[in-house]
């Protein structure tokens, strides 16, 4: 929230504001002086999520990741992509191995956090 000489000075409200004049209302929101609610925070990036979690946007990262090779004409870009769907299939496979390790009563540190957590991957 601005101080209201500052939000008046800006034309938002708090006191005097002059008529007519200022800024939009949808600048004044994202400042927090009036003319509606401020915006959403953007979703956090911290360790908000379960160990194993994330397998659907998992499989949807590799697929339209598959898509972006498949309609891309340079080819360093291309190298690039290839890169990050080996890293993205490499968590794939050891989100498969550790849930394959649990079925046959082998446990990993990493199996075990993902089964507490209820993580997916198949467990």
């Amino acid at each position: 929230m601005l101080p209201p000489d500052i939000a008046a000075a800006l034309g938002g409200g708090g006191g005097g504001a002059p008529q007519g004049g200022g800024l939009p209302p949808d600048i004044m929101a994202a400042l927090g002086g009036g003319g509606g609610a401020p915006p959403e925070a953007p979703p956090s990036m911290s360790q908000d999520g379960a160990p194993g979690g994330g397998q659907e946007a998992l499989s949807a990262a590799i697929d339209a990741l598959h898509q972006a090779l498949i309609d891309e004409a340079d080819e360093e870009d291309k190298a690039i992509m290839t890169k990050c769907l080996a890293q993205l299939q490499q968590v794939m496979a050891n989100n498969q191995k550790d849930a394959d390790s649990m079925l046959q009563g082998k446990s990993t540190p990493a199996g075990i956090r993902k089964a507490a957590a209820g993580g997916g991957g198949g467990y």
